[in-house]
């Protein structure tokens, strides 16, 4: 594009004309702040063991100049190397020789390489971290970063053990985060003695460590290029550092400090700090850091069940995590967790199964590490298998847009710019792997000097979420901005666009090869809405490039109830409640607490599937008095259930003695006699004819307070008036006796 050969011409221009540079910046990655730098004073430069174990000339090996990341992987004995302007990767021999040129599909600009022992992560020159699995070359996942990361270096100690990384670019200030993207700690970079800082190494072999090595551009080229030890405890530096100028720099006035790492393996029993020098030529090289002593003896664990890379693992029933320990080990410590995030679940003495725990996450990989140990050391390389879980059979897509057919499901419009939302291709921009073909961008850099990028993309028809409690919105995303005044906005609306709230917004942070995932369920679960872009690039800018964009549901809501409520008639609970619209509904259990567990007190049966009101109701009867909680539990015919809110009942219970006329009356030949008692009383209930003859007793004995009722059979009575007396003896000394009337009709 033209302002990119505009803005490299001028960049060569000034950078010709100043005496501290003698190559063209396109061959080398430089701090844009090094004009005004000048090495840190005071910090001796005390040698250590800096042998030189290997120095190689990486633009020969590689084919050309702008190689800028360097790692050594031990345990397959090669480097892996970047050319930082592009997305080419390189894999040497540990002799020097090219294996191969290669690229990773999603991956690009890499200006720092780390190493955990399973996987890659690639400093990027964004806050997108990329993790490489070495074995497959495939990008495998991402992590976003708090800043933008040019150098990046594996700490196995952060976290608990559970490991992280130290991550900065040039003058920011350095971080501690997780696995995950969490800041830990931060160091600050006007303390660490070593300026405009590009290459960073964790060091866990040198005496007194851990340390950070950081290896810094000083004040460019022609000046001291010091890699600097600092204890990570303090921020500060210890004292050791050392100029790659003096050896392997000699010679060359324009070279320049690029990627840096610590590894073993190189040279037997030596540790070894190395880097890649960027120069004319580029040289790849190592020294020796410190001796490592003999070899772990203990084998690493090995034989993992499930097997590494299994997908589909069920969330609810895992099963055991299985493996066979190395011979040697007498001590296991097992780390278990979301990929990147794993924790210590065990150690101690050697086990070959743990439990996995249950219930896990849908569509989630977890990985299991078994380090085997004796009472000295630690097996290499640590064994770390993962899994994938199933995915969640519940999930429902409601919109979904890759761009093939263009911009048809999308209105868009120009908000005061000269350029809109277009239908861009996926290998101009630096996106996830997912994204191919045609991709929606907002590019000014595209539209060209003098434009203005002011436009909004709003999906056309209104997404229906109005049956789901959780709502996610992914896309993948290159966002990458020019200054301060750059915006963009993804935003939705329930009130038909009346009002809008961004649910993300990418600001003058460049945010670029990831795969966003946001959590939309509080502003639009169980709603329709509305979802569009807004872009805010008011000169001649860089772009927004996004696709695969994607609305998915879940959580499914099956009956919508529209009220529930409850009345007191005496001791009766009068439960009422309606639905506006049901789906697979097999009915309502009613339950009650009285402050301990609920309990299924009936059944209401549902509607199955309608969308027309339904009302029902229930009468819990005979409540004694206390304080009371109902809840209905929705059951679907395949067995799933939702609950509904509570609802806070008091039954104050009978204050009086009472005796009720029988019902019915006159009747043939059975009828029902309501009474109710003040206090717990010794009652008795007798039937009697006309001539004052006792002819059944229905009642003798101790009775609870509250409403009571009995039934009286008259079957074997003749017609006639008869009559039903009560005696009650309170246990508060209350006496109550009533006389009724009733008549039998045959």
């Amino acid at each position: 594009m033209l302002k990119r050969i505009f803005t490299v011409s001028i960049l060569f221009v000034l950078v010709f004309g100043n005496t501290l540079f003698s190559q063209s910046l396109h061959s080398k990655d430089v701090s844009p702040n090094l004009i005004t730098k000048e090495v840190k004073p005071g910090y001796p430069t005390t040698e250590a063991i800096w042998d030189v174990q290997l120095n190689y000339d990486a633009t020969t090996v590689t084919g050309a100049a702008g190689n800028a990341a360097a790692i050594y992987l031990p345990n397959v004995g090669e480097f892996w190397t970047s050319r930082w302007a592009t997305n080419l990767l390189h894999r040497w021999t540990a002799a020097g020789a090219l294996i191969e040129q290669f690229s990773v599909a999603g991956v690009t600009g890499v200006r720092s390489l780390t190493y955990d022992g399973t996987f890659l992560y690639a400093g990027q020159n964004t806050t997108s971290i990329a993790i490489i699995d070495p074995t497959t070359k495939t990008l495998v996942g991402t992590i976003t970063a708090p800043q933008t990361v040019r150098y990046i270096t594996y700490d196995p100690t952060a976290n608990a053990g559970a490991g992280g990384f130290w991550i900065g670019n040039f003058a920011t200030n350095p971080q501690l985060i997780s696995m995950t993207g969490t800041v830990l700690a931060t160091l600050t970079y006007a303390n660490l003695g070593v300026t405009s800082v590009y290459g960073a190494a964790y060091d866990g072999y040198s005496p007194g460590g851990p340390f950070v090595w950081f290896w810094g551009q000083g004040a460019g080229a022609g000046t001291p290029q010091n890699i600097v030890q600092v204890n990570p405890s303090t921020g500060l530096p210890t004292g050791l550092q050392h100029d790659v100028i003096t050896d392997i720099g000699v010679g060359q006035t324009a070279a320049i400090a690029g990627g840096l790492f610590i590894t073993e393996g190189l040279v037997s029993g030596k540790a070894s700090i190395g880097g890649l020098l960027q120069g004319t030529p580029d040289r790849l090289f190592a020294y020796e850091l410190t001796t490592t002593g003999a070899p772990c003896p203990v084998v690493p664990a090995s034989n993992p069940s499930p097997a590494d890379g299994t997908t589909g693992v069920s969330i609810t029933a895992p099963g055991n995590a299985t493996w066979t320990n190395g011979a040697g080990t007498t001590q296991v410590e097992v780390f278990f967790g979301p990929s990147g995030n794993v924790v210590s679940v065990y150690s101690g003495a050697p086990i070959t199964s743990l439990a996995i725990p249950a219930p896990l996450n849908y569509s989630t990989t977890y990985q299991w590490r078994v380090v085997d140990k004796n009472d000295t050391c630690s097996g290499a390389p640590v064994a770390t298998w993962s899994f994938t879980t199933e995915d969640n059979p519940n999930l429902v897509t409601l919109f979904e847009d890759d761009f093939t057919a263009g911009t048809g499901n999308w209105t868009i419009t120009n908000d005061g710019g000269t350029c809109v939302f277009e239908i861009h291709q996926a290998s101009e921009y630096t996106l996830p792997a997912t994204a191919l073909g045609n991709v929606l961008a907002a590019d000014a850099d595209a539209c060209g000097s003098g434009t203005t990028t002011l436009s909004t993309a709003t999906v056309t028809n209104p997404i229906d979420a109005s049956n789901y409690a959780t709502v996610t919105l992914e896309f993948d995303n290159d966002w990458q901005a020019i200054d301060a005044a750059d915006f963009s906005y993804v935003e939705v609306s329930v009130d038909g666009g009346t009002t809008w709230t961004a649910v993300r917004t990418f600001d003058i942070t460049d945010v670029r090869n990831t795969h966003e995932v946001l959590d939309i369920t509080g502003v639009v679960a169980l709603q329709s809405f509305q979802l569009r872009l807004r872009t805010i690039q008011p000169g001649w800018d860089w772009w927004w490039a996004v696709d695969n964009i994607k609305v998915i549901a879940t959580d499914f809501i099956p009956v919508e109830l529209t009220s529930f409520s409850a009345a007191v008639n005496v001791n009766n609970i009068n439960l009422n409640w309606s639905t506006a619209t049901e789906t697979n509904n097999s009915g309502f259990q009613v339950e009650r607490s009285n402050g301990s567990a609920y309990e299924t007190v009936g059944f209401v049966a549902g509607h199955g599937t309608t969308t027309e009101l339904q009302n029902y109701s229930f009468v819990d009867q005979n409540v004694a008095a206390g304080n009371y909680t109902y809840r209905l539990k929705q059951v679907d015919f395949n067995g799933t259930f939702e609950y509904s809110n509570t609802i806070e009942v008091e039954v104050i219970g009978v204050k009086e003695f009472a005796l009720g006329q029988n019902y019915p009356n006159p009747f043939n030949p059975s009828t029902t006699i309501n009474f109710s008692l003040a206090v717990d009383s010794k009652v008795s209930l007798k039937i009697f004819d006309v001539l004052g003859q006792e002819v059944a007793t229905l009642i003798n004995g101790q009775m609870s307070a509250g409403s009571q009722k009995v039934s009286f059979n008259a079957s074997s009575l003749n017609s006639g008036v008869y009559f039903y007396r009560i005696d009650a003896d309170g246990v508060d000394g209350q006496k109550f006796s009533s006389v009724k009337k009733m008549i039998l009709t045959k």
